[in-house]
């Protein structure tokens, strides 16, 4: 008994090495074939948008300055006024009649002490925006800008977040009447249109892998 008990230790501790030798021997391949397949550029990890790169993806002023570049028709992106456009047709529920003109597009407008993070002037209207990706709305914030920004031409207001939801700080009857909210993934979704509308005027662009490569990054970090 004590013999027939040896002779098959030693044959579990031959089989064990052999085991062992072929899982080596497939991991030492499995190796080789993952580093060819890096070298070779065919293995990828990581972000693959520019912002998420450098770490400003859920930056709420480089967002910003990005929907500045987008919203000014002279910029490289091609997209002339197509994404203004949805913009305003977003805040006043109708469709744009006639091809709008737009003056100036500025980042971070201060007035009375209050920053409102986006105001696009244009011919027959004023677009003021308030940009939230994380942080949290300033006591009075959007009640403060109603007031700052109502005597504009035609003024429009625009709470933009990440779900879309009604700013707290509108407490006032023509603040909450004025403020209209947008959500981060509807943005993504007009640029998309505007981009596509627009493609032969893109196509000239120089700019337009970067609005393609912005897109990647509202697509992961919203939605």
């Amino acid at each position: 008994m004590c013999a027939m008990e040896r002779e098959w230790d030693e044959i579990a501790v031959r089989r064990t090495r052999t085991l062992l030798a072929e899982w080596r021997g497939a991991m030492t391949e499995m190796r080789g074939r993952h580093d060819r397949l890096v070298s070779d550029g065919l293995w990828l990890t990581g972000p693959s948008d520019f912002l998420k790169i450098v770490g400003l993806a859920r930056h709420e002023n480089t967002h910003s300055r990005m929907l500045k570049w987008l919203l000014d028709p002279t910029a490289r992106h091609g997209l002339g006024c197509e994404f203004v456009e949805r913009l305003v047709e977003h805040c006043t529920g109708e469709p744009v009649s006639v091809p709008l003109a737009v003056r100036k597009v500025k980042f971070s407008v201060w007035r009375k002490d209050r920053e409102a993070d986006l105001v696009v002037w244009g011919e027959n209207f004023t677009l003021v925006i308030e940009n939230k990706v994380d942080a949290l709305e300033q006591p009075s914030q959007c009640d403060d800008l109603y007031e700052n920004f109502k005597n504009e031409n035609a003024p429009l207001f625009m709470f933009l977040t990440p779900d879309g939801r009604k700013p707290h700080t509108a407490t006032t009857p023509p603040s909450q009447s004025a403020f209209k909210t947008l959500s981060w993934p509807k943005v993504r979704a007009m640029l998309e249109e505007a981009l596509n509308k627009s493609q032969s005027a893109a196509e000239v662009a120089s700019a337009t892998d970067v609005v393609k490569n912005y897109l990647r990054t509202l697509k992961e970090q919203f939605g």
